[in-house]
């Protein structure tokens, strides 16, 4: 199970309690242990891991000191004893906690990966009762709210040698963890559970962009770029971090065909078009590349496999389709010597082909290549056919042999463009989908160098299949333990849409039966069938929503939604992404901030269900009731709604809408409509429909300061626009204004105090919130500006200015006074 933590605020902080009900008694000799691991990413990490307090009313803690990087033992008021963690250990592995407890010698014992770290006298006997908390506690006079960023599984209870509790924290929702042991029931609060992120890819970015963009991914920070003919993106899986950049030159051409790779070595990105046999390098600080493709002809290399080797810096490209030839010819890039070469080479000769999938061994001497369509022979009318062999390619020797050959399945398939090669292991992971449609799914699978034995794991990803228009790629995130996938397609308007998934690493076998062999073919078709129903049907009740990333019916707090800074820079942007994808999916949702959008239990969104009035009515009810818990009055609410309308009239046709209403309430989540001290409230039951303004008023309630914690906190809520931008009311107005003020106040207060020098992209983003609420807001324009130049982006800067001092003379009738010098203090 996750824990959130300081990245929201103190409510919404993950607690679970094991003894809700019945406390646990501690026997001679009992012993708690678990497994924990910290989240990466993460800018706090102070707070309690476990608290156990005895009926003695002394407690037991595991606390984490960040500033000294240890885990600390904690008896009463007095430091027992601590742990140091390495980061590697910490973020990359479980590690294993157990505490002792002597009851004869009153003594506590904490060990850490079965290594005795430190011990101590405690206040209990044998028979002593306790709670046990983790993360946030609300006990009485024992209260926590400072948890770190953690996960915890694997909790054990023994008594003298025998398991008496498991809780595998297994769940994949709800508020209660079962001990499936000693059958009690843990209480949860603010769950994230952790299994169904195993089974489940979700949409991370799903936008447009101009041109036959390619990718490239940047395993050691995480990153994915995008190159465009004019921009380059680059998404962040540390943070879901999306941000555009404008070429300072855009190119003249970029060639379907072309792909970008990046040399983790040099850190350097690359774009390459095969046919001109010319490689072109990134320039981060002057935003341009270096050398410009000269031609728009089609390539005869579609779809060829690529990778970078350090061994030798160079750049391999492998096979490839054109002219109706397929392509078995190894190509080399050496990047010191900016030399281009066919390579010959020596043993099993690869079969002609496209639609493969490469990857590199961990010592990345060894290239190994699956699957593929091609012919013997590469000529596309000499029958071509599916391939299914394993083959490597030595770079030292210049060699291929082939690894495996695996039977042919009874349904044919394909390979997305990379297979993933897991350092300490042989296993390797892979897209595969069917050629024979243009609606089609990727589904992955894991392999084994050893073996033609593979399994199926998670869902299914849909995929728009049609040959040299589209295009897929899978990659790993070591760090934040994540499978990536990419698709891309190319439109008839030579326009890219971009989907990006993540599922976490390991996956999960899609099915319980899945240990399954190439040769079981129609066993195997069987379980890929099932796997892509599944997947269709939880993209048909996701494809409505506009996808965040990183979370059951009961919503804890809306994951960090993957937010555009540069929407105003000319560069093609992403939806906003609405609504919070839960790990069940099962997600009902209302958002004020920004358009109206209602989703329904599923994620469906069902908003265009609510009709002009009976949209204003659920407004007046859920508003009234949440700014101020009081509600409001049946008279108010029929004069607003039906003011030339007598009372009993009126009061008619609010009973026949309320019940239109209730019928749509009903798909959203659990509410209430009572009446109570003469006016009427919309109560939400358990938090089972998420309403970012319920967020917004508890945040405002919470009197939290200005940090930067509540202004990523604000930024999730607000980032969607203004609140209720499209909806004209005049019972509104006075709410709108209330809000906007505060918004305001808030962030520019926050600016104020902060260094923008380290921190200047999140003033960008919240100058950005400040132009919702006020497009010709000169602080905000002043913020924006000065960070951009700060971050390196003096062009953007000045586009900003320039869109800012037009839309003034259009508001005002004049000009605007102040020069871009004189605001950012820059010439240029």
């Amino acid at each position: 199970m996750q824990f959130l933590s300081h990245e929201v605020v103190q409510e919404k902080r993950t607690s679970l309690h094991l003894t809700p009900n019945t406390p646990i008694c501690l026997q001679p000799n009992t012993e708690i242990s678990f497994d924990l691991t910290f989240l990466p990413h993460h800018e706090t990490y102070f707070g309690y891991i476990m608290r156990l307090i005895t009926s003695t009313h002394q407690s037991i803690d595991l606390v984490y000191n960040q500033r000294l990087a240890r885990l600390n033992f904690v008896i009463g008021e007095n430091y027992i004893g601590g742990y140091d963690i390495d980061s590697a250990r910490l973020f990359g592995n479980w590690s294993q906690v157990r505490i002792t407890f002597d009851t004869q010698l009153r003594e506590a014992s904490f060990y850490m990966n079965d290594r005795l770290i430190s011990k101590g006298k405690g206040n209990f006997t044998s028979g002593t009762c306790c709670n046990i908390y983790f993360g946030a506690n609300d006990f009485e006079g024992f209260q926590t709210l400072d948890v770190p960023p953690m996960n915890i599984k694997d909790i054990r209870i023994r008594e003298n040698g025998q398991l008496k509790h498991y809780f595998p924290l297994s769940e994949s929702k709800g508020n209660e963890a079962i001990d499936e042991i000693g059958k009690k029931v843990a209480q949860v609060r603010n769950p994230l559970w952790i299994q169904p992120k195993h089974r489940r890819w979700e949409k991370a970015v799903d936008f447009d962009t101009k041109g036959a963009a390619s990718i490239a991914f940047d395993s050691k920070r995480e990153v994915l770029y995008v190159v465009s003919v004019d921009s380059i993106y680059e998404l962040s899986f540390s943070n879901m971090w999306l941000k555009g950049e404008k070429l300072s030159r855009s190119r003249q051409r970029l060639p379907s065909g072309n792909q970008s790779v990046f040399d983790p070595v040099n850190n350097k990105l690359y774009n390459f078009y095969v046919d001109e046999k010319r490689v072109s390098t990134f320039d981060p600080a002057s935003k341009e590349w270096d050398v410009n493709f000269t031609t728009d002809s089609l390539t005869v290399f579609w779809q060829v496999n690529k990778c970078y080797s350090p061994s030798d810096s160079s750049l391999y490209i492998l096979g490839g389709y054109g002219q109706l030839q397929y392509k078995n010819l190894l190509q080399r890039y050496h990047f010191p010597t900016k030399t281009w070469e066919i390579v010959p080479y020596g043993g099993d000769r690869p079969m002609p082909r496209y639609l493969n999938a490469l990857g590199m061994n961990a010592t990345r001497d060894t290239i190994y290549i699956i699957g593929g369509y091609g012919s013997k022979s590469g000529d596309q009318g000499i029958n071509p056919q599916y391939s299914y062999d394993l083959m490597a390619y030595s770079i030292k020797d210049r060699r291929f042999h082939t690894v495996l050959e695996y039977p042919k399945p009874a349904k044919q398939f394909c390979f997305a463009n990379s297979m993933v090669t897991i350092p300490g292991s042989s296993d390797f992971y892979a897209l595969i989908y069917p050629t024979d449609k243009f609606n089609t799914t990727l589904q992955l699978i894991k392999g084994n160098f050893s073996s033609s034995e593979y399994k199926l794991m998670g869902d299914a990803i849909p995929y728009s299949f049609y040959d040299i228009a589209s295009f897929a790629d899978l990659y790993y995130c070591p760090l934040s333990k994540k499978l990536v996938a990419v698709t891309l397609y190319n439109s008839k308007e030579n326009i890219t849409n971009v989907k990006v998934h993540t599922i976490f690493f390991p996956p999960d076998p899609a099915d319980s039966r899945m240990t399954t062999s190439m040769e079981k073919k129609e066993y195997w078709w069987y379980l890929l069938a099932m796997a892509a129903v599944a997947g269709l049907g939880g993209w048909y009740y996701y494809r409505r929503g506009k996808s965040p990333i990183k979370n059951t019916a009961r919503v804890a707090v809306p994951p960090p939604a993957i937010t555009h800074p540069f929407a105003d820079n000319g560069i093609p942007t992403p939806p906003t992404t609405t609504p919070p994808v839960t790990e069940s999916r099962e997600i009902a949702a209302v958002f004020l901030f920004g358009p109206f959008e209602v989703f329904d239990a599923q994620g469906q969104d069902i908003t265009q269900h609510f009709t002009p009035l009976l949209k204003e009515l659920f407004l007046l009810l859920l508003i009234y009731s949440l700014k101020d818990g009081k509600g409001i009055s049946p008279e108010k609410m029929y004069t607003t709604l039906w003011p030339d309308k007598l009372q009993k009239d009126a009061k008619n046709n609010y009973s026949v809408n309320i019940l239109k209403l209730k019928n749509l309430l009903e798909k959203v989540g659990n509410y209430q409509l009572i009446k109570e001290a003469g006016k009427w409230r919309l109560d939400i039951l358990n938090e089972s429909i998420y309403v970012d303004y319920q967020q917004y008023i508890r945040l405002v309630a919470a009197r939290v300061p200005a940090d930067r914690t509540r202004m990523l906190e604000l930024l999730h809520i607000a980032g969607r626009g203004a609140f209720l931008k499209t909806s004209q009311y005049e019972w509104l107005d006075h709410i709108k204004a209330d809000i906007s003020n505060y918004i305001t106040d808030a962030i520019l207060s926050f600016m104020t105090a902060t260094d923008m020098s380290h921190d200047a992209e999140l003033i960008v983003r919240l100058s950005n919130c400040l132009f919702f609420f006020d497009t010709l807001n000169e602080e905000a324009l002043v913020y924006k500006s000065k960070a951009l130049i700060l971050l390196g982006r003096h062009g953007m800067a000045k586009e900003v200015y320039q869109r800012f001092t037009k839309e003034y003379k259009e508001s005002y009738g004049q000009d605007f006074e102040r020069s871009f010098q004189e605001i950012t203090g820059h010439a240029h």
